[in-house]
C-alpha cells in the first residue's frame, strides 16, 4: 500500500487575522505574506494533514460550477508557493 503524500502548515509560522484577511510571517526571514481567498482557504485546510486529493475535493464541493482541472491547477500553484516559502511542509 502506497502512503498518500500529505501537506500541513509549518507550525513556526505566525498567523495574524485582520478584518477577515490572513497574513503569515515566515519565521526565518520574517517576511510577511498576504493570503488571497484561495490561499487563505488552503491555509485553513492545512491546520490538519491533508492530501492534495482531499484539498481538491473540498474546493470542488465549494465551487461545483468551476472546472475541476482549473481548480487543481490553481491549488497546485498555491500549494507550491506555500511549500517554496517554507510556510507548509509535505510528508
Amino acid at each position: 500500500m502506497v502512503k498518500e503524500k500529505t501537506f500541513i502548515r509549518n507550525p513556526a509560522v505566525t498567523e495574524t487575522d485582520i478584518d477577515d484577511e490572513i497574513f503569515l510571517v515566515e519565521p526565518a526571514s520574517e517576511e510577511v505574506f498576504y493570503m488571497d481567498t484561495v490561499s487563505a482557504g488552503l491555509w485553513r485546510l492545512l491546520a490538519e494533514p491533508s492530501s492534495f486529493e482531499e484539498i481538491a475535493a473540498v474546493y470542488g464541493a465549494a465551487f461545483p460550477d468551476a472546472d475541476g482541472a482549473q481548480i487543481a491547477k490553481d491549488l497546485k500553484v498555491a500549494l507550491d508557493e506555500l511549500l517554496k516559502r517554507g510556510l507548509a511542509h509535505s510528508a
